[in-house]
């Protein structure tokens, strides 16, 4: 009894001792926070430049996440991407360590949420559809002190951008000051004072004045030999015959952390239609090859890319329509959507750009935003002139898939390892650092330079159409030309934190099997509905041929040939009808038949696999501890 007793009490005290233990190991863990992503893009994971600008606020900011989840009208998929956003803004309160705070509202009507939505600009959105009540609400914005930025409506195609818009919203409510950026360009993009009194003053560039919306602009002398230290960007557009010291001005700017947009051009045809008196002589190209050597790349000049893939049609000087390889219109195909600053556009329009050669120098990152198909050719800017395709047979050379935009990232090595150009004038220095010959020949921190090969696009006459409306001017865009400026330029003035922050990968993971029968069915429907729309064409030519061979009288009594044609129709259109429904239904058992094969496989085969790996391993136990007994027996014997 005592031996009972003893076991039975040792067995509850194993049972208490053991629940001690679960219950102290939850009370040491409770407090932790251990996340683990799983997910192929990385989806629930914050990029290091997001992660640096929340761990370096240095003032609290608060999301306020406005969605109508209430409302029984909004589609569940609308709903689920509501919990991605939510999901998303989380994180950056886990990483902001009590700097962001994250708000949710369900704007109801006729609610004070609601009052406060609208008050922030929340746009409500209409679902479109008969009795589905009130509009719904979802957007974001984002509080800091007396700041304010919201994103009126996020929409589901918006979320590869997602990390992207939040971080910039983010920024924007904790910089101190509006953005600076320089503008240096031997055209008149910022405009010119009027030629004589009376005379009309030139307009800025449509973009400058789509920049001066979120940029405070800072135009720079051609000449200049310094480069402001509190620009938060640099713009050059077409720069031409830059002397030593302008160049060495920007080489020092990018080793020192600037940011660089550059356009240039082999053959910039807006500087032609912009001159007043153009000279057959003059040049119309530009590049800062001096610069770019020393990263690795280099324009070609007088080298113009023809592609026929993404050739454009233009009307020339005769008046005719001609498809010039020579004047590029750039689709997603040649455009990387991976990046954000390209997420989204769909059309880009190149006249005459050039090709960015090369590879980076080492320390530097080049990340291609725009290129040619493989089939490009370089042809010179004389043999671009000319719209007669069978022009770009001579003085040409296969070019393959060449960038037209690039972006460079990292350290930067100076394009003058000799020191600053020497000046023959005393007074005119290119800054203090350098008349002391302390000048960088590396960079002292990661830099970022954006080189595109061409000029026109910024051009109004190429990237808008010009309205006039009652005596005022507007522009109705004509392709994305203006739209990648603005982002790159958001981009480079956003610092290190927007600067190459790539599009999420997408939460939509379709059954690609299923997508590939869809797909078949799909076409076969359609060569089925083809068909029979020809039997009905080739059955109303028939119609109409007779009834032109009838008399008069009986024009509206269908002949005994029209009722044999009706006739022969209406069998044909049934039995295509009956193959469409077989069509169908063979696509339902096929997807039937592969959902089965996945529930055998995740109900039956994966737990046969395990059974069968637990009877594997106990077979191996069992045989070596049968070797280990007769070992001990065949020991014992000795």
């Amino acid at each position: 009894m005592k031996t009972k007793l003893t076991g039975k009490l040792s067995g509850l005290t194993g049972i208490l001792l053991l629940f001690a233990v679960i219950v102290l190991v939850n009370a040491l863990v409770a407090g932790l926070h251990l996340r683990w992503d799983l997910t192929a893009d990385k989806l629930y994971t914050l990029s290091p430049g997001t992660r640096d600008l929340l761990a370096n606020l240095d003032r609290t900011v608060t999301l306020k996440f406005y969605f109508s989840r209430s409302n029984p009208a909004v589609p569940i998929s609308i709903k689920r991407f509501a919990d991605r956003i939510l999901d998303l803004l989380h994180e950056y309160q886990r990483a902001g360590h009590g700097r962001v705070v994250v708000e949710t509202y369900d704007p109801r009507p006729d609610t004070d949420e609601e009052e406060w939505a609208q008050r922030y600009g929340i746009q409500p959105q209409s679902l479109g559809l008969l009795g589905s009540g009130a509009d719904f609400y979802i957007g974001l914005t984002a509080v800091c002190g007396t700041r304010e930025n919201t994103l009126p409506v996020i929409s589901p195609s918006d979320e590869p951008r997602l990390e992207y818009m939040f971080s910039r919203m983010i920024l924007d409510v904790t910089r101190n000051h509006q953005p600076t950026v320089g503008i240096l360009s031997s055209l008149p993009v910022m405009g010119d004072k009027a030629a004589f009194p009376g005379a009309n003053r030139k307009k800025p560039w449509l973009f400058i004045q789509e920049l001066k919306k979120q940029c405070a602009l800072r135009r720079l002398p051609e000449d200049t030999s310094t480069i402001p230290e509190d620009l938060d960007a640099l713009i050059l557009v077409h720069p031409q015959k830059l002397s030593e010291k302008t160049l060495f001005a920007i080489d020092q700017y990018v080793l020192n952390g600037g940011h660089l947009l550059a356009f240039v051009d082999p053959l910039c045809i807006s500087q032609e239609q912009s001159s007043e008196n153009p000279s057959p002589y003059a040049s119309s190209s530009s590049n800062i090859n001096r610069l770019m050597e020393a990263w690795g790349l280099r324009i070609p000049p007088a080298r113009v890319v023809s592609d026929l893939r993404a050739a454009t049609h233009i009307r020339i000087g005769d008046g005719s329509l001609r498809r010039l390889p020579t004047w590029l219109s750039l689709r997603p195909g040649a455009i990387n959507t991976n990046e954000v600053v390209a997420s989204g556009l769909e059309l880009i329009m190149m006249p005459f750009a050039g090709a960015i050669l090369g590879d980076p120098a080492p320390g530097l990152t080049m990340t291609k935003l725009v290129q040619t198909s493989p089939d490009a050719l370089l042809i010179s800017s004389f043999a671009a002139r000319n719209p007669d395709p069978l022009t770009t047979s001579y003085d040409s050379r296969q070019a393959g898939p060449v960038p037209l935009a690039v972006r460079l990232t990292g350290k930067f090595k100076t394009a003058f390892p000799n020191g600053p150009p020497s000046s023959k004038k005393s007074t005119n220095t290119v800054s203090t650092a350098s008349s002391t010959n302390d000048y960088l020949k590396e960079s002292v921190r990661d830099g970022a330079v954006v080189v595109v090969a061409d000029v026109d696009l910024l051009c109004n006459e190429y990237a808008a159409r010009s309205i006039n409306f009652l005596g005022r001017t507007f522009y109705q865009p004509l392709n994305d030309n203006l739209n990648s400026l603005l982002n790159l330029v958001e981009e480079l003035t956003g610092g290190s934190t927007l600067i190459g922050l790539r599009t999420r990968g997408t939460f939509e993971r379709p059954f690609e099997r299923v997508v590939a029968l869809e797909k078949q069915a799909q076409e076969r429907w359609r060569r089925e509905e083809l068909a029979l729309m020809d039997q009905l064409r080739t059955t109303q030519a028939r119609l109409n041929e007779l009834q032109r061979t009838k008399d008069k009288q009986h024009r509206y009594i269908l002949s005994p040939e029209q009722k044999r044609e009706i006739e022969k129709f209406r069998r044909r259109k049934f039995e295509t009808q009956r193959k469409l429904k077989q069509v169908r239904k063979n696509l339902r058992r096929d997807i039937e038949a592969l959902g089965m094969k996945i529930k055998i496989i995740n109900m039956a085969a994966m737990p046969a696999l395990v059974a069968l790996g637990g009877l594997i391993h106990a077979w191996r136990r069992r045989r070596r501890a049968l070797r280990a007994a007769d070992t001990g027996r065949a020991a014992a014997r000795r």
